[in-house]
């Protein structure tokens, strides 16, 4: 474990591959949770990414000095969550676990202190906070969570956006060799503190008017629960999908010397995950794909899709989170898992298999493929909104 955790912080990717059949359990993903601008809930923001619908028109315009000496400012469309437990002022780990804390007690919602040893966990937070090695987990949600891996991130606009699938490959491994029957994976982020906005401003990033090719700042919190398939069917949880397999790459800088887009690191990736598949590619009809607006990111994929996917006589789907959310760094891979397994769910994927992709501004890249699982429920969104009605009702009442 260690190996693999060095290899991660030296920017070289785990030793990702696609499980070998029948070489040990499916690991299922039980539980999910997700925070964005949409909505506290998992099924409100994927409702917004599904119907291709944002707030940004509802959100704030920051400044941000556009010139060294700051004289000249320039406005930034930023994708902030607002509400009562996350302040537009708070900051650093308070802001963390604001963000994060609805996300863990979504996705541990059906677990108890009874139902078995400590699950491990690998929190990933990409927000900057002076209090070192603070955790950003609720007291209520700590005492079912193992002391796991907790990883802070760069901080820079578009680092760390491949730990999230990262990890999720790691924890299926230790789930796989038995070292435990259960583990939780989470991430947290932001891009709208002003440090941030002015280096992406500094560096061309950001969207507006002379730059239509830009990104609109977001975050997100998220997190999900991996599961042994025995161990998940034996207290009788809700299997929401099974991760089938995974694959890394390396594409040089897509930002560096604007250079034409090769996705050589992308392709290699996705034959990587594929090759554990039944029938490589041909059954994947939809992609969550991490493009947000940049020109490099779009061209890589366009190039990617045909040398992997090639002609077919099937229309794929392209989901892009982003467009919805806003561009969330490190929680970006999150909220992409988070709507693959909800498509699957809600039997919306026009298949049994999904495939993410994600890269980051290093040139690492990461492609995770879904299987359908046994929850599979067209009207979930629908009975949620009721519930969340009847409780507004008893609220007023």
């Amino acid at each position: 474990m260690e190996r693999r955790r060095e290899a991660v912080a030296g920017g070289e990717g785990s030793a990702t591959g696609a499980p070998k059949p029948g070489a040990g359990e499916r690991i299922a993903v039980t539980g999910f949770g997700l925070v964005t601008p949409m909505g506290f809930t998992s099924w409100r923001s994927v409702s917004a990414v599904i119907r291709n619908r944002s707030h940004f028109a509802w959100h704030e315009t920051v400044l941000v000095a556009d010139a060294p000496d700051g004289t000249a400012l320039r406005g930034a469309t930023i994708s902030r969550v607002s509400g009562e437990g996350v302040r537009f002022g708070l900051t650093g780990s308070e802001r963390s676990l604001a963000l994060l804390a609805p996300a863990l007690r979504e996705a541990a919602s059906g677990l108890s202190p009874s139902s078995g040893d400590a699950v491990p966990a690998w929190i990933i937070n990409g927000i900057p906070s002076e209090e070192v090695g603070a955790i950003p987990c609720p007291a209520d949600i700590l005492p079912l969570l193992s002391p796991g891996e907790y990883l802070p991130v760069g901080r820079k606009g578009g680092s760390g956006r491949c730990l999230f699938l990262d990890r999720v490959a790691e924890a299926v491994e230790a789930l796989g060799e038995g070292r435990c029957p259960r583990a939780l994976v989470a991430a947290v982020d932001s891009l709208c503190f002003l440090p941030v906005l002015e280096e992406l401003l500094a560096a061309g990033r950001l969207l507006s008017g002379p730059n239509p090719e830009g990104i609109i700042p977001g975050e997100a919190a998220g997190a999900i629960l991996l599961e042994r398939e025995e161990s998940a069917r034996k207290r009788g949880a809700p299997i929401y999908a099974f991760v089938s397999s995974w694959g890394h790459g390396i594409d040089p800088a897509p930002h560096a010397g604007g250079h034409p887009a090769q996705a050589r690191g992308l392709t290699e990736a996705f034959i990587q995950a594929f090759d554990g598949l039944p029938c490589p590619g041909k059954e994947i009809v939809l992609v969550v794909a991490d493009l947000n607006g940049e020109r490099q990111r779009a061209l890589g994929w366009a190039v990617a899709e045909e040398r992997v996917f090639g002609p077919s006589h099937r229309e794929r789907q392209l989901w892009l989170p982003a467009f919805s959310v806003g561009e969330c760094g490190a929680a970006l891979g999150v909220v992409q898992t988070v709507v693959a397994v909800a498509a699957l769910a809600k039997d919306l994927a026009n298949g049994e298999q999904v495939a993410l992709c994600s890269s980051d501004d290093g040139g690492e890249t990461r492609v995770l493929c879904l299987e359908r699982g046994d929850f599979t429920d067209r009207h979930a969104l629908n009975r949620w909104r009721r519930e969340r009605q009847a409780k507004t009702n008893e609220r007023v009442t």
